[in-house]
């Protein structure tokens, strides 16, 4: 319970301070064409989030209120599905082959119900993909699941394999399949025409996960080769720490800046469009690092005096009399590691960038 107050605590106040932002404030951003039309093309979410905007501050507005703030859909599905699936972590860890049956069992139960609510409701009543299965709990299962299957293989072998040609061999095959499962879906789509199908539209985002989840383990155990040196480079720890007040924050800077152009945009080539995307990006995260510092950052440290601790991150009173006692007879200059009951420190997990999930 306390994981999910976590959770909620270290999402909403950014959340809800930009919400502000989008519903009350854009309006006054720029000035031009577009400002001056009452009902311009952004106006509907505005209006929306009047109305709905404590479906956002609940995470459920990928059902209700989908126009506001309209990229948010995707924390509410992440959101349900970390309260849903917290029971299979823990049926994973104290009943690891019951666990593994029942995390399969919901893999399977996502993919028949992905395919046959597209096929309902987009293919024969002709509903709106993306504002339907596309937002659906239930259609996003699939991929969650396959990670923290993943993650839990590379809990019980501890991110370690052995060491012989058949390994090498595997992890070979394994790279060569991964690949293709992310290529597939990417690229295949863009010569032949599977959007239509109900069964591409259940499969096609858990595919896409497998090889990205290929990844993470080759990484995690030893056989990412440059493709881990890269992910694991310094460099993108500090706007790892971004990337979610960035993602929060773009849409707004993109409206402004199309809604206060007073003249057609040409994309003329290339360049063009590498230029606004540079831009975007290098705005998104000063953007986000100024909302971080006003909005997150503090209810971060304000959690450390309201919230009670989680389990396992608490000192006793004896260990932190055995500290002081240590501190005060530091013999020779000798230093000892202060005494608590956390457990011994795992082994290094190197950096991938981002995690919120």
């Amino acid at each position: 319970g306390l994981h999910v107050l976590h959770r909620y605590w270290r999402l909403t106040p950014l959340l809800a301070f930009l919400l502000m932002i989008n519903t009350c404030l854009i309006e006054y951003m720029g000035s031009g064409p577009w400002w001056a039309i009452h009902d311009n093309w952004i106006m509907p979410g505005i209006r929306e989030c009047e109305t709905y905007w404590w479906a956002n501050l609940l995470y459920i507005n990928n059902y209700v209120g989908l126009m506001c703030f309209g990229h948010t859909w995707y924390l509410a599905v992440d959101m349900q599905l970390y309260v849903f699936l917290a029971g299979v972590l823990v049926l994973l860890y104290k009943m690891p082959k019951a666990g593994v049956i029942i995390a399969c069992c919901l893999l399977g139960v996502s993919w028949l119900l992905g395919g046959i609510l597209y096929h309902f409701i987009v293919n024969v009543n002709g509903g709106d993909y993306t504002q339907t299965t596309y937002r659906y709990m239930i259609t996003r299962m699939g991929p969650y699941i396959i990670g923290m299957l993943i993650g839990y293989l590379l809990f019980r072998t501890n991110r370690k394999v052995p060491n012989t040609s058949k390994t090498r061999m595997l992890m070979v095959l394994g790279w060569i399949v991964g690949t293709t499962c992310a290529l597939v879906t990417l690229i295949t789509p863009s010569y032949v025409n599977l959007n239509d199908y109900a069964a591409w539209r259940a499969l096609d985002r858990s595919i896409f996960a497998a090889g990205v989840a290929w990844v993470v383990y080759a990484c995690c155990v030893g056989y990412g080769g440059i493709i881990s040196e890269f992910l694991s480079w310094s460099g993108w720890l500090p706007l790892s720490r971004l990337t979610y007040t960035a993602y929060l924050v773009h849409p707004i800077i993109m409206q402004v800046y199309y809604m206060s152009r007073k003249g057609a945009l040409l994309y003329s080539g290339v360049d063009s469009r590498w230029f606004l995307f540079l831009s975007f990006t290098f705005m998104a995260f000063v953007c986000g690092f100024a909302a971080s510092m006003m909005a997150e950052v503090p209810f971060l440290e304000l959690e450390k005096f309201v919230l009670p601790k989680r389990r396992g991150r608490e000192v006793t009173s004896e260990a932190r009399e055995v500290n002081s006692e240590l501190n005060r007879h530091d013999v020779e200059g000798q230093q000892y590691q202060p005494l608590t009951h956390e457990p011994a420190p795992e082994p290094r997990i190197q950096h991938y960038g981002s995690v919120s999930t």
